[in-house]
């Protein structure tokens, strides 16, 4: 493990820039679709410091400012005001690792640069020159300045009046020297630039951060002497000024963050408010007597207790969105006391916001926790565009004239942020998948890795941006054949994984799919016939899942069904949740392929007695009975199992409930009898024994009960159904609450003392299903808690006999079942010999189509969900989307399963460099020694088989922690999983393991401390390791082998191929990755 970064030289940079613009057109990973050219008449144009500034949008001084290529790279997608990096003397910290949390607000234990003061100053010197330099490179001619670099200092006096110090500040007023040595490389490479101009000044301004507990006199003397040196200042002000009880009360309460502790010492210390009215009047004063500006950021990061124990220590520092509230309210607090005191902002802005701080007069935004997040420098860029969107729609031609009312703006915006959904606290499932991280071929939608039948999601996502729902409708089938139940009821599991949680809101991927079926038009595909003749038990979701997949490999499928109609609890379903004719489709393209289905008619007898006339029977009979309470009373009148009742309104009929019914239950099935008792015209209310959040219920289910007039009753356990004559009266309950978790993790619910009556005309239970079926009575399957027990083939204790869904797992989701189906059709057909249906080929996109997803990813488009009808009637509740909404939504969708580059995004070193590859498979040569010889063992498949691959270019890591959070797979680290590239020799050699070097036609590797060379030859491939050299023809066959030294076991060339792979690669579309020269390798 390496502990250093090591910053590229002047000469590497410049080599990078020009040959990734030349080969792939873009520069550190940001597209040419990216780049921000800026408007001269645009209306965002300004000046500050006395010089001019194209956009007052930029990075805040942290992981963004800190190295040439992060300056560049922010620079590129529209940001002009770059906040430098803060330095101190100290000068050598070691910063423990990881050290930045961005999962949803933002967290670090970051403080200020990682370079020595000397090699700061050359990293912002260099990326000075770049900035004058890349407008005539990219031939904006016209753009000649425009950028101003404001430098960032800390933390107390006695350290900025040391001399490195002084020699740092002395550097950033005149860095003549270096930008003179960058001036010289760069005429050596482009003499036509030769003429180049670059200002010798790199600051005017000055950014003053201090310690968290910083005396107020410190402060002011800081300042006082930055002030006195020229330099214009902003001093950088805590959150905490606004006072203990405010900043609680906004976090605790208004925003609910309750996890969100900041103990009393993070106040004790800091500067107090009436002490920071008196610093900024001094200050002003001061500074208009010598001529400069004065004006605060705001603001610092919020120090708190480290309560998720991520990152090391045990105080972390926050920011991001719960960080806006209080800064936009600490800016409403100061403007009072000072109207004119100018402000820069950064807490918590983004592309939905930006525009709202300018209109209540900020000078500058800078912006961290928003470009740490996927879409990365390109949502400077969205920001950019969304400020001077506003600007020329308000038809304003100055930001000053766009702050015309601030006042008034920022009081509206400090009292409305404190309601705002945006800011308060929602619990983040991150869109990980289970699967773990590998060295290569790691794209992967979490989307589809969420669903349980692994849904090709951005697959007909695609298709329907195109207008193709007929394409969306056969990508579906593929693997789901209920899109028309699935469409409507299913729990979608999948948004919660979406990558656009990260950016904005989920894409309605639900209805989508809804669209697909609605719009589309598209048939299961049969094959021929294989003889084989299988049966299945039940014709709910699992069981016509098995009989679709059956039928699609050949073979000839009878299904059995007890009841006079399809669907199992699907055919329960209000058709105000689920329309009868959406099932009826499905079952009809079931049909289609030839499945026989057989209602009316349960099996007489067990289910192995079917295997006489079937080679191969699945089970899929549900779990079709309602739980009793177990409570006096129930056999009443008026007492009603969910199920019966449910099934009873789906036939038509319109059982008397009463004016007051009591559901017993918090699960979907007691929401689907609420709300169907409700559209019988009673007043209902759900009796659950947790509190609401702890209920299993799918939570917009809750929230539509409660929309139509529901209530939850929370914490009471039903005792006793009060009867009076026959007929129920109400409802004993006692009051429960809550214990420790149980094995679900949800608390245990405890009685107390307390018990209470609710009065009811009618009580629904709906507290649990099971299968209570007679076909096991006479059947030799193995059972436990009612529950078929089944191998993870879907194959039971009984040869032939499979079984899925609600059976195996008790009562769980319709595409469970689904999936449950399919899986053990499969399995089946593998044990009766019949090859199951291939997967197909991963689509490819182009690099325009791919440039254009990373774009569409940093920018945030609200999400297009389906209306919801008025009023308590048994029409659809969820109305589709229209075709054009659809298109529309499917556009937002940023086809995770063909390019991810997540950790390239949020990286802000740029560390992880894409490459594109030539997918490619091949048998392998394996060696092993035969005495003195080498000997041929047999050759192993290896393929890489995406046509991205990530690089991880050690020596810009700093192992921030970044890329680990934002990585889909679980655990995940592509600083450690991906190969290790060096740029030079010198840190590679250091290293034991996954470290890579590469130059033109050749590429070393050190794997488990062996160094493994490959170089290319005239006739193929040449690989060498201490005990082999292998001659390679060019499509990787051996040719000549010598033992250089005796080894045990076996060599695989795995590792060469994998090489040769990426070296071809990096060769073709990341050509700036390679070392120059040999002596390097």
């Amino acid at each position: 493990m390496k502990d250093y970064m090591r910053p590229l030289t002047f000469e590497e940079h410049l080599n990078w820039i020009l040959e990734e613009y030349r080969t792939r057109g873009s520069i550190y990973g940001i597209p040419k679709a990216m780049f921000f050219k800026p408007d001269a008449g645009s209306p965002m144009v300004s000046r500050l410091f006395g010089d001019k500034l194209h956009t007052p949008i930029g990075p805040a001084a942290g992981p963004h400012t800190q190295l040439v290529q992060n300056i560049v790279s922010a620079w590129l997608c529209g940001a002009r005001y770059m906040e430098l990096k803060t330095v101190q003397i100290m000068d050598e910290l070691v910063i423990e690792r990881p050290c930045i949390d961005m999962e949803d607000e933002g967290y670090n234990v970051e403080w200020s640069q990682e370079l020595k003061l000397e090699r700061s100053a050359a990293e912002y010197a260099r990326a000075w020159v770049l900035v004058h330099l890349l407008p005539r490179l990219l031939g904006w001619d016209d753009i000649t300045d425009g950028t101003i670099f404001n430098m960032s200092v800390g933390y107390n006096m006695e350290g900025i009046l040391q001399p490195r110090m002084q020699q740092f500040m002395a550097s950033m007023e005149d860095a003549s020297e270096e930008i003179s040595k960058c001036l010289k490389i760069l005429k050596e490479y482009l003499p036509e630039m030769g003429d180049l101009e670059v200002p010798s000044r790199i600051s005017a301004g000055c950014t003053l951060s201090t310690m968290h507990g910083c005396p107020p006199d410190e402060i002011e003397k800081i300042a006082s002497y930055l002030i006195n040196r020229g330099l214009h200042v902003f001093v950088k002000l805590n959150p905490t000024l606004l006072g203990a009880e405010t900043v609680r009360s906004i976090l605790n309460d208004s925003l609910g963050f309750k996890r969100l502790h900041i103990p009393d010492s993070a106040f004790e210390h800091d500067l107090k408010y009436p002490q920071a009215v008196e610093i900024l009047r001094n200050l002003s004063d001061l500074a208009r007597r010598k001529g400069v500006t004065f004006g605060v950021k705001l603001t610092n990061t919020l120090a708190m207790e480290n309560w998720k124990g991520r990152m090391p220590g045990g105080e972390m520092y926050m920011s991001g969105r719960p960080l806006f509230p209080l800064a936009v309210n600490l800016f409403n607090k100061i403007r009072k006391d000072f109207p004119d005191l100018p402000v820069s902002f950064s807490a918590g802005v983004d592309q939905e916001n930006v525009d709202r701080l300018f209109a209540c007069g900020v000078k500058t935004v800078t912006i961290a926790s928003e470009i740490l997040k996927p879409g990365g420098y390109g949502r400077l860029a969205s920001c950019v565009r969304s400020l001077e969107r506003a600007l020329r729609e308000r038809g304003c031609s100055s930001l000053e004239e766009f702050a015309k009312d601030a006042p008034m703006a920022l009081e509206d915006l400090a009292r409305g942020s404190l309601a705002d959904p945006k800011y308060r606290y929602v619990e983040v499932v991150p869109p990980k998948s289970p699967s773990p991280l590998g060295m290569f071929d790691c794209v992967e939608a979490p989307c589809s890795a969420a669903c349980p039948v692994n849904q090709e999601v951005p697959m007909y996502a695609r298709r329907i941006a195109k207008g193709d729902f007929d394409g969306a409708l056969e990508a579906v089938l593929r693997r789901n054949p209920m899109p028309g139940v699935t469409g409507h009821v299913c729990p979608h599991g999948c948004q919660d994984r979406c990558t656009r949680n990260q950016i904005d809101e989920p894409v309605a991927i639900r209805a989508l799919k809804r669209a697909a079926e609605r719009y589309g038009n598209a048939l299961l595909k049969a094959p021929e016939p294989n003889g084989v003749k299988v049966a299945v038990i039940g014709a709910g979701p699992s069981g016509i899942a098995a009989a679709a997949e059956l039928a699609m490999m050949g073979f000839n499928v009878t299904v059995f069904e007890a009841s006079d109609r399809p669907g199992g609890m699907m055919g329960l379903a209000p058709s105000f949740r689920l329309p009868k004719d959406a099932l009826m489709k499905d079952l009809e393209r079931v049909k289609a392929l030839g499945v026989e289905f057989l209602f009316n008619h349960p099996v007489k007898g067990s289910p192995e007695s079917l295997l006489g006339e079937f080679q191969g029977v699945y089970v899929a009979t549900g779990f079709p009975v309602d739980s009793p309470l177990g409570i006096p009373g129930e056999d009443a009148e008026g007492v009603f199992g969910a199920l019966k009742f449910l099934d009873r309104v789906s036939r038509g009929e319109r059982p008397s409930v009463g004016e007051r019914v009591l559901v017993i239950g918090g699960g979907n099935t007691a929401m689907d009898a609420a709300r169907t008792a409700m559209r019988l015209g009673a007043s209902v209310k759900v009796v659950y024994r947790r509190t609401k959040d702890q209920m299993p219920a799918e939570a917009e289910e809750i929230e539509a009960f409660l929309a139509e007039g529901g209530a939850i009753l929370e914490l009471a356990s039903p005792e006793e159904i009060i009867v009076e004559g026959g007929v129920v009266k109400g409802l004993l309950c006692r009051r429960n609450r809550l214990g420790e978790p149980g094995p679900d993790g949800r608390p245990r619910p405890v009685a107390t003392d307390e018990t209470f009556r609710l009065d009811c005309d009618s009580v629904i239970a709906a507290i649990g299903q099971s299968q209570g079926n007679v076909i096991f009575d006479c059947s030799s399957l193995d059972l436990s808690d009612g529950k078929v027990k089944v191998r993870p083939s879907y194959l039971t204790s009984v040869p032939g006999v499979y079984a899925g869904g609600d059976l195996v797992r008790g009562p769980k989701t319709v595409i469970a079942a689904c999936a449950d189906g399919r899986s053990a059709a499969r399995s089946m057909a593998l044990a009766l010999g019949v090859p199951v249906n291939g997967e197909v080929p991963q689509e490819l996109l182009t690099e325009d189509e791919i440039e254009e997803m990373k774009l569409r990813r940093s920018v945030k488009v609200r999400s297009h969900r389906e209306a919801r009808r008025e009023g308590r009637d048994f029409d659809l509740f969820e109305l589709p989307l229209s075709r054009e909404e659809a298109v529309e939504e499917a556009r937002r969708c940023l086809s995770c399963d063909v390019v991810c580059d997540k950790c390239v995004d949020v990286c802000p070193n740029r560390a992880n460099v894409s490459v594109r590859v030539v997918p490619s498979e091949a048998l392998v040569p394996v060696f092993r020694c035969d005495g003195d010889r080498v000997a041929e063992a047999p050759a192993r498949y290896v393929a890489i088989r995406q046509d991205r691959q990530i690089v991880h270019v050690e020596d810009l890591c700093n192992r921030c922690g970044n890329c680990e959070t934002f990585c889909v797979h679980q655990d995940g680290k592509p600083y450690e999983a991906k190969p290790r590239l060096f740029l030079g020799q010198d840190g590679m050699v250091k290293e034991e393991d996954n470290a890579v070097a590469a130059g033109e036609g050749v590429i070393v590797w050190k794997d488990g401390g062996i160094r493994c060379t490959l170089e290319r030859t005239f006739s193929g491939w040449c690989y060498e390791d201490p005990f082999i050299r292998v001659e390679l023809t060019q499509a990787f066959r051996p040719v000549k082998v010598a033992a250089k030294s005796f080894f045990e076991g076996e060599r695989s060339l795995e590792l060469a191929f994998k090489m040769k792979v990426l070296l071809e690669g990096m060769e073709e579309s990341g050509s700036y990755l390679l070392v120059n020269g040999d002596s390097a390798l």
